[in-house]
């Protein structure tokens, strides 16, 4: 014999149904517990800043956004990703990046990769630019990505010695800022080391910095990679932070 409780019976088909009919919204407003993984993946990029030496170590992996391992190591490992990065408050631009492939010979300054060149691909396109390919590599210094090979619309092909930088790498510190000799001097000065998310935001200036598109402000995300690019010439406020 089952003894029911018609009582208890009716409260187990109100709170069934209540379950049906607001279940979607009872999970999505319960706070979502993040994985061991998510949570050693945050902790890897956390600990790539050193509080006691205010260094920070930059991986290739922060340009590429693919995931990185924590080792404090510059490895050009296989990627396929997507970035997504606005400027202006446009809609973001999509930068895509492949490699890394390697070149049929070295015709560059750079020493420690011997007769090939391994480089990771990136193309984006838009409206004032058109279609862009740029080809990167880490450089002589190996404290920065270079670019060895550029196409776009107003300028055609270009190919680089392989002095500078585009993109630091390796241990830097808040407010540091290096110099490369190359065919327009380049500089490097970081804005801001370990932000938010663990972002790096860092200004590159090419030349004496008063063309178009020659001082601008790039911030680079865990994950994610480039995701904000701001133009530093024609605006007011950057006039007097010319770097030396």
């Amino acid at each position: 014999m089952i003894i029911t409780n018609p009582q208890l019976n009716l409260l187990k088909i109100l709170i069934l149904a209540s379950t049906l009919t607001v279940g979607n919204f009872a999970f999505a407003a319960l706070p979502t517990q993040p994985t061991e993984s998510v949570l050693n993946e945050k902790n890897v990029w956390d600990n790539s800043y050193n509080k006691k030496t205010k260094q920070r170590f930059i991986p290739v992996e922060l340009f590429t956004g693919a995931y990185w391992d924590g080792k404090h190591q510059l490895v050009m490992k296989p990627v396929t990703t997507v970035a997504c990065s606005s400027a202006g408050g446009r809609p973001c631009d999509k930068y895509f990046i492949t490699g890394p492939f390697k070149t049929t010979d070295n015709t560059t300054s750079i020493s420690w990769v011997g007769d090939q060149i391994p480089y990771y691909k990136r193309t984006f396109s838009t409206r004032r630019m058109g279609d862009v390919v740029s080809h990167f590599t880490i450089n002589n210094s190996k404290d920065g990505l270079v670019r060895i090979f550029d196409k776009r619309k107003s300028w055609g092909n270009r190919t680089y010695s392989g002095l500078g930088s585009k993109f630091p790498l390796g241990y830097w510190r808040q407010g540091e800022i290096r110099h490369y000799d190359s065919r327009a001097p380049i500089s490097i000065e970081i804005l801001e080391l370990n932000g938010p998310d663990n972002c790096l935001t860092f200004r590159w200036i090419i030349g004496t910095g008063k063309r178009r598109n020659s001082d601008n402000n790039y911030t680079f995300c865990p994950n994610r990679g480039f995701t904000k690019v701001s133009h530093n010439y024609g605006d007011s406020k950057n006039k007097s932070k010319r770097l030396p």
